[in-house]
């Protein structure tokens, strides 16, 4: 089992967090992800405990606490993938099959009309494109 340390401060260091969950038993391990493009932290980090008594202890004791004046969030970690409900939708229509612009119920993927209503297009799809130049 790991612990999720969120709303950390920006500034925090492996050794602020290794501190403050150091009264609770011995930290085996702890991570503050970095940006992939930025190189910065992220906010948020990962702690690992001796055991799972320990860590329990570590998530009970730390609810209310405060880093650099900011309240922390503290729970167990999810397991890698698992995001629960924030993940289904977006650009992936939910449901597989993901048709290219989200599942229109068979639309040709060679088409050029994005779902839009029939305006007498062609198929190569210039119709209608002055008609577009005039909102500009």
């Amino acid at each position: 089992m790991s612990i999720f340390v969120g709303n950390l401060p920006f500034r925090a260091e492996q050794e602020d967090v290794a501190e403050l969950f150091a009264p609770f038993g011995e930290v085996v391990s702890c991570s503050l992800p970095l940006e992939r493009d930025t190189g910065r932290k992220r906010g948020f980090a990962f702690v690992e405990m001796a055991d799972e008594a320990t860590e329990s202890k570590a998530i009970d004791g730390l609810q209310t606490v405060e880093l650099m004046g900011r309240p922390l969030r503290i729970n167990k970690a999810e397991p890698r993938g698992s995001g629960g409900p924030r993940r289904s939708g977006g650009y992936a229509g939910g449901g597989g099959g993901g048709g290219g612009y989200g599942d229109r119920g068979g639309s040709d993927r060679g088409s050029t009309d994005r779902g839009s209503s029939d305006r007498g297009s062609s198929e190569r799809g210039t119709q209608g494109w002055e008609d577009r130049s005039r909102f500009q």
